[in-house]
């Protein structure tokens, strides 16, 4: 016996709709609709605003700060430029020492270089000047 009502149902699988529409999809369509909310009277942007959220999923002030936050056009990467501190030499120590401790994170490999350093250097995988 099934006790699910239709309603239930129903809201089950525009859940799980909403769970495959990807990011870019998503904002993709804020685009789209931003403009439109943006300049369109009170019941205008109630209108588009229930239909962004049943579509997107987004709660309704999470949905009304991004469309009136959107700005038309995708969203680019900020490229930032890092100057490098150390040269490749250093660089190639550095992953010859983080391969010896199976990749561990930086956090924990750097306290195994005053014991790890010394043994690299006599088995002659690593020569440090």
């Amino acid at each position: 016996m099934n006790n699910v009502t239709e309603g239930q149902r129903s809201s089950e699988v525009e859940r799980k709709v909403r769970q495959k529409m990807i990011f870019s999809s998503r904002r993709e369509l804020l685009c789209r609709i931003a403009a439109r909310y943006q300049m369109g009277d009170r019941k205008e942007r109630t209108t588009t605003l229930d239909e962004f959220t049943a579509t997107v999923g987004y709660a309704r002030k999470y949905a009304i700060r991004q469309l009136n936050q959107a700005k038309n056009g995708p969203r680019l990467p900020v490229q930032r430029s890092r100057n490098r501190w150390y040269g490749p030499d250093v660089e190639e120590a550095l992953l010859v020492l983080w391969k010896a401790a199976n990749f561990i994170c930086a956090k924990r490999l750097i306290p195994f270089f005053p014991e790890l350093i010394p043994v690299i250097e006599r088995h002659g995988y690593l020569s440090l000047s």
